[in-house]
């Protein structure tokens, strides 16, 4: 095993995107850290559409060369035929290669002074008047590395919330995606409908090359699901599929964010604490946000000699501050809509071709944030007309 720093100001566990993002922004805050990540490479394996939206990008300077594609418009498809454009005056989001994406943010934090250990895994915390000891084990050896402070951004793995008193999401989508050859229209395609993804959605993500990306998210059974999506997409004539390259690969996405995200001398961040957009079940931006924050809290304590659970609570008032607001009214939308039938559903579609509805996703739609879109469509007098008329269809 490599020699380790007897102690370092931060232990971080978990070296997905928003671990090593937080790791590099706490090394540029001038203070150490170590990377803990059981898998041993970085960005292998992913599960992810690889959508990141633009505002992204330009908020938290993000690796430029793992875009293979941008986006202004998608397409959703009902479940009886109808079909309704979602479009943007400017740039929503780009594709990504995610392997690329994270390796370049793990590039950037090595350089700046970040410390890794890859195929490690983290059985344990302890937290201690003056520390945060990490039982790890490596290469079969069990040993301890000691921080002042630990983050835990382990996504969706939830065994050190437990062994620590923190809670979990409460609700989780069941999700599956292959990517595979194949050609579709150019835009994002979102399939909606019982019979295809019951209480969510599917997607057809075009890479370039011929590549497509396809996946499901339900409430359970998503690889089946799936697999009859990908038959249902080989009667039409607007996506022609090929050979698959990838297997299936099954992940949950939490869409609640835990009760708590602080403790003495510990804070959680993105997945691994909720922080994704209940719609679309997206995690980067809201995690690269909450790590902007999560970071700037500790810098801030560090300097005040201060890593106690009231200190570090600052940072869940902040992340609360920013985006509280989207998650609950992206939580009430989709736990709404999770009731319809397909009827309902092909009503709601037909009302968002509404060209008073389509203006309004024009002025407002935000891959990012849904929340100010969904305050201004409930303002509009024709919604209440159709959402009676949907409820009344039932």
């Amino acid at each position: 095993m490599a020699k380790l720093n007897s102690k370092y100001d931060t232990v971080i566990v978990g070296a997905g995107p928003v671990g090593i993002y937080t790791s590099l922004k706490l090394a540029r805050a001038g203070l150490s850290a170590l990377v803990i990540e059981e898998d041993a490479q970085i960005g292998k394996p992913r599960f992810c559409t690889g959508l990141i939206s633009r505002e992204s990008f330009e908020k938290f300077d993000l690796p430029k060369e793992a875009i293979e594609g941008e986006f202004t418009r998608a397409w959703v498809f009902s479940p009886l035929g109808s079909k309704v454009c979602l479009k943007s005056r400017n740039i929503q989001a780009y594709v990504t290669d995610r392997t690329k994406f994270d390796f370049g943010l793990y590039s950037r934090a090595k350089d700046a002074g970040v410390e890794f250990l890859l195929n490690c895994r983290c059985k344990g915390l302890k937290v201690h008047n003056d520390c945060v000891e990490a039982a790890i084990t490596r290469d079969g050896i069990d040993t301890t590395v000691k921080g002042e402070a630990a983050i835990l951004s382990t996504g969706i793995k939830y065994d050190l919330h437990r062994k620590l008193g923190f809670g979990i999401p409460g609700n989780f989508l069941d999700c599956s995606q292959v990517q595979l050859a194949g050609e579709a229209g150019g835009d994002i395609d979102i399939f909606v409908g019982n019979s295809i993804a019951p209480h969510s959605f599917a997607w057809v993500v075009p890479l370039g090359k011929k590549k497509l990306r396809v996946g499901i998210s339900t409430r359970r059974g998503s690889p089946e699901f799936l697999k009859s999506f990908l038959k249902h997409l080989r009667l039409k004539d607007y996506v022609t599929l090929g050979r698959c390259f990838t297997d299936i690969m099954r992940r949950p996405i939490p869409l609640e964010p835990i009760k708590q995200t602080y403790a003495d001398r510990i804070l959680i961040v993105g997945d691994a604490a909720g922080q994704v957009k209940p719609t679309t079940g997206g995690g980067i931006y809201f995690g690269l946000l909450c790590a902007d924050l999560a970071a700037d809290t500790l810098a801030k304590a560090f300097k005040k000699g201060d890593l106690s659970r009231k200190y570090l609570s600052h940072y869940e008032m902040n992340w609360k501050k920013q985006i509280e607001f989207d998650l609950t009214m992206s939580i009430y939308l989709r736990k709404l809509i999770a009731r319809f039938n397909d009827q309902q559903i092909e009503e709601l579609v037909k009302f968002v071709s509404q060209e008073s509805v389509q203006q309004l996703i024009e002025k407002y739609a935000d891959f990012n944030h849904h929340g100010k879109f969904i305050k201004e469509l409930i303002k509009l007098p024709p919604f209440w007309k159709s959402f009676y008329s949907i409820i009344a269809s039932k």
